[in-house]
């Protein structure tokens, strides 16, 4: 009884895998985010260190 009953457990969660592959191809995307890569970060090209903010390098001769 008991192999009966986790044998029907497997194959609905199989089903249901099934479905939720044909729902979303690829996997679950996030409801409005057109690209769900980060952004690379912005660098100065004088000196290459992250520019953090809307500002200026601090070396002040690039970016």
């Amino acid at each position: 009884m008991l192999v009966k009953v986790v044998t029907f457990f497997l194959i609905g969660i199989a089903v249901l895998a099934m479905f939720g592959r044909l729902r979303w191809p690829g996997g679950a995307r996030k409801i409005g985010k057109s690209d769900p890569r980060p952004r690379k970060p912005r660098t100065c090209k004088a000196c290459g260190s992250y520019i953090i903010g809307d500002g200026p390098c601090p070396c002040q001769k690039g970016d």
